[in-house]
């Protein structure tokens, strides 16, 4: 059974950074693991700033609006909240473009060595929405079954407003996914074994979340975990489009479906409204939300067992 498989996809970012000079030098490919690391952090670094100015521009006219008249309540409709939620979501679309680029003219490398493979795009994006809300669903039973929480219906919900955060979330997702996944765990893959990709991206992407509203030990616990079940799917697959799904409807589903805490932030437009017993945080997450609680902690490591006993996507599947 093949369960850290090397995708076709991390093969050619490899191949991609050999040089005829590292070839006629028998060098390796990529770089050495501590000078990879240090260029993917001063990567993110530079985008973030990016995003930063990007999104400053995104919120611009809103801000100027409300201070020029404290009557204004909303602009088109949109409330505050959501409309900051909104356009964070968005801007999250300049990180994408950035790493995309960086990853072109730095590493020579094409969309599709981080994942961005064309065959069955669609069929994969479909699944992945399905286990992410489905993932999120069986966390919320489990709290459900433990009396940790209770839900009723919200007294009301702006349609238009819920897609718009819909769509934010799927560029969210999609460029999370890339920057762990696509970008830094291929590049360490290049040269190391995916394993070192794997366990790397995934304390990194739990440790990104380590200034969020009312974090815990056991939610940095949890995001990494869910970072290695993104790492394993993206293995077993060989493209960005179920995990970048996945993470779009896990978010989505617990914020504006069942209106919890997401990674400590509070949701926006939602169906329904849940509410925590705070006797019971352990389980449900207390202030942070279900990612800080022993319920996902369960559906996370249920979910790692199932992926490590499937078996991986045949590589003419990713071509």
């Amino acid at each position: 059974m093949q369960i850290f498989n090397r995708p076709q996809i991390i093969k050619e970012a490899a191949d991609a950074s050999m040089t005829p000079k590292k070839i006629a030098k028998g060098r390796k490919p990529g770089l050495p693991l501590i000078l990879e690391l240090l260029m993917i952090f001063v990567c993110f670094i530079v985008g973030a700033f990016w995003q930063s100015f990007v999104l400053g521009i995104l919120q611009l006219p809103l801000k100027a609006a409300f201070e020029s008249n404290d009557v204004i309540v909303d602009v088109m409709g949109i409330p505050v909240l959501d409309f900051d939620l909104l356009t964070g979501l968005l801007g999250t679309g300049a990180m994408t473009l950035f790493i995309l680029g960086f990853m072109r003219l730095f590493q020579k490398r094409k969309a599709r060595t981080a994942g961005y493979v064309k065959k069955n795009a669609l069929k994969h994006y479909l699944i992945g929405l399905g286990l992410g809300a489905g993932m999120f669903a069986l966390s919320i039973g489990i709290c459900l079954l433990t009396g940790s929480i209770s839900i009723k219906l919200a007294p009301s919900i702006n349609i238009p407003i819920w897609i718009a955060i819909f769509l934010g979330y799927m560029i969210q997702g999609n460029e999370e996914e890339l920057m762990c996944r696509g970008f830094m765990m291929v590049s360490i893959s290049r040269r190391q074994h995916v394993v070192v990709g794997l366990l790397i991206n995934s304390l990194a992407f739990g440790l990104l979340h380590i200034w969020n509203p009312n974090v815990s030990a056991l939610a940095i616990i949890n995001i990494a975990l869910f970072g290695i079940v993104m790492s394993l799917m993206f293995l077993k697959t060989g493209n960005i489009w179920m995990v970048s799904a996945l993470h779009t409807a896990w978010n989505f589903v617990q914020g504006d479906v069942f209106g919890v805490l997401v990674s400590g932030g509070a949701p926006g437009e939602t169906v329904l409204n849940t509410t925590s017993d705070m006797s019971k945080a352990l389980i449900n997450g207390g202030d942070f939300g279900l990612e800080g609680g022993l319920a996902v902690t369960i559906v996370l490591v249920l979910t790692i067992a199932v992926l490590v006993m499937v078996k991986p996507v045949k590589e003419e599947q990713t071509a």
